[in-house]
């Protein structure tokens, strides 16, 4: 009698099929991001004028050798201007790689966005008839009349308040999605930055502080001095709280404790003044005294630019502290968002009610912490109906059949779950 086949194993030949496939696939994917920049193909609209970033059935896949890997499958969610939008989950659900994709670093080419956008709402460079931005000039007034400053023949360039040259500039709103990489490289850094998980392994271990952030001024600030670069770089490590950042800027990372190495990275992602701040686990591996400072120091700097912060935490206690909005993801899906208050206050799906029974309180008298029973699907090979069904203690008959869709349950707020309906509880 043959033998059973094992349904987790694939035999050399069909790795070779798999292989095979996604080499056409992101072959395909790869030569779309390296096209030739052609600003009309990603220009869009935002649905809402007053969200700076629109996540719309974004889907970002990893193609390995067992299979592809939907690591964001169908994320839809908004960034308003000027606010703090909290994104948790367990391990592995997805927060980091939607984060990824909206800077389009994820790693290719494996790691491809297939479908869907991300619109955002950029300050971008306006361009005379071949191409090149338009500088903006000293003037002065001569006869009742604004007149060109001139040093000899040539006309004096106009300097920003970081000391970069000025050019002319068009809000507009593109799909990052669909944008080449040789275009997004005029937004990343410059208007959205990213405050990295590691931020030992963010930064280079051969080079010392300053010249790490006078890079990022070089790159992104353009017509700046050494001098102006290396000014800026001690006013941002001076701004996060670093008590000698004369100092600090001559030494490399090895020679700072794991708290100021987070303060320099954040001092990097603040060094262009963005429009949207990325913080990836922003106080991970730190203490609860440095934790706080970090998170006060990021609530200060948000309100001093006037910014956006996406804040992706595994910490429930930090994302109630900070956020004004908050989503909730499991398996790559969003399963719920609302206010802060209303995921802290009324959470609905049963995922978000076990994340937070699962929280230790110090007030509470408990012997063991509440965990969730069971595992997140394979996925390789995610099931058709709803993603926590076999884990959930609430499940009911149409929780077999379509992966439920988000409901508004109230204005601000909206659930992936059969047990509520459009406008309430079933």
């Amino acid at each position: 009698m043959a033998e059973k086949k094992k349904s987790h194993y694939i035999s050399g030949r069909e790795s070779r099929k798999i292989a095979r496939s996604n080499a056409k696939i992101t072959k395909a994917l790869e030569k779309r991001k390296k096209r030739k920049n052609v600003e009309s193909e990603y220009l869009t609209e935002m649905k809402d004028p007053k969200n700076i970033v629109e996540f719309e059935n974004l889907n970002t896949y990893f193609y390995t050798d067992t299979g592809v890997v939907k690591a964001v499958n169908g994320v839809t969610f908004s960034i308003p201007e000027g606010s703090t939008v909290g994104v948790v989950g367990e391990s592995g659900c997805g927060k980091s790689v939607t984060s990824l994709s909206l800077m389009q670093l994820v790693s290719g080419p494996a790691g491809q966005i297939v479908d869907g956008s991300i619109r955002f709402r950029t300050k971008a460079f306006r361009r005379d008839k071949k191409g090149k931005k338009i500088p903006v000039y000293e003037t002065k007034e001569e006869n009742g009349e604004q007149v060109i400053v001139k040093k000899g023949k040539k006309p004096v360039l106009k300097k920003d308040e970081l000391g970069g040259t000025m050019y002319e500039m068009d809000e507009k709103v593109y799909d990052i999605a669909k944008m080449p990489i040789e275009a997004m490289r005029s937004i990343r850094g410059r208007e959205i930055a990213m405050i990295f998980q590691e931020p030992m392994t963010s930064l280079n271990p051969v080079f010392t502080i300053g010249n790490q952030l006078d890079e990022v001024a070089f790159l992104h600030i353009e017509g700046i001095s050494k001098k102006n670069a290396k000014a800026r770089s001690i006013e941002m490590l001076n701004l996060v709280g670093i008590a000698d950042p004369e100092g600090v800027y001559k030494k490399y990372p090895h020679q700072l404790s794991g708290g100021m190495r987070q303060r320099v990275m954040i001092a990097m992602s603040l060094l262009c003044n963005p429009r949207l701040i990325i913080a990836d686990e922003p106080t991970t591996a730190l203490d609860v005294t440095i934790q706080a400072q970090i998170l006060d120091l990021l609530r200060e700097i948000k309100d001093k630019i006037s910014g956006s912060i996406m804040l992706i935490t595994h910490d429930l206690g930090v994302v109630a502290e900070m956020a004004d909005y908050v989503v909730v993801m499991y398996a790559g899906k969003v399963i719920e968002m609302g206010t802060a208050e209303d995921i802290f206050d009324n959470p609905l799906h049963p995922y978000t009610i076990g994340l937070q029974k699962s929280k230790p309180t110090v007030d509470g008298d408990v012997e063991s912490l509440y965990c969730i029973p069971g595992f997140v699907p394979n996925p390789v090979d995610m099931p058709n109906y709803c993603y926590f069904r076999d884990r959930c203690d609430k499940c009911r008959m149409e929780c077999a059949g379509e992966y439920p869709h988000l409901v508004k349950v109230t204005d601000t707020h909206s659930v992936a779950c059969y047990l509520y309906k459009e406008g309430g509880e079933q």
